[in-house]
């Protein structure tokens, strides 16, 4: 989806602006403007865990997906405020959050990254065939966290 501008005013007469919103929850419009061209980046998914069964045979982990990039054109009134959310990084194999911007489409977090096949396997019991079955050991699995991922974020574009 291309972003929809209007044409832009004479350079003489207006000057162009970009501001990224990362935090916060409102923007105020400044005088005279009457539209921004928003791009709406929602967080990004956390990686995957990463196991394996015996530090020598890593186990498949799935990748995370980035946030949604949304771009649209939102008509304002210069003085008032609009809200809107940062979606945040997914943390380990969890899906980022969404990120909004009132008059404008929501852009979804990305999908968080599946656990590898031996994920969460530390503790497991297993028995020994030598000696009938009676010896129990634990075994430990090598467990790897995913990273977190990234913020989304709000870019606006506006001329006053």
């Amino acid at each position: 989806m291309g972003i929809a501008t209007f044409p832009a005013p004479s350079a003489a007469s207006k000057t162009r602006y970009v501001v990224t919103l990362t935090s916060g929850t409102s923007w105020t419009v400044p005088t005279g403007v009457t539209y921004v061209n928003a791009t709406l980046i929602g967080g990004g998914g956390g990686g995957s865990s990463q196991g394996n069964s015996n530090g020598n045979d890593p186990a498949t982990a799935n990748p995370a997906t980035g946030g949604q990039i949304i771009e649209t054109t939102v008509n304002t009134t210069p003085g008032n405020s609009i809200t809107y959310g940062i979606g945040a990084g997914g943390g380990s194999g969890s899906s980022g959050g969404s990120t909004t911007f009132t008059g404008a489409t929501t852009a979804s977090g990305g999908i968080g990254g599946g656990s590898g096949a031996f994920n969460g396997a530390t503790g497991t019991s297993f028995r020994s065939a030598s000696n009938g079955g009676n010896s129990a050991f634990t075994w430990s699995g090598n467990d790897r966290s995913g990273g977190t991922g990234g913020s989304g974020c709000i870019i606006l574009e506006y001329w006053a």
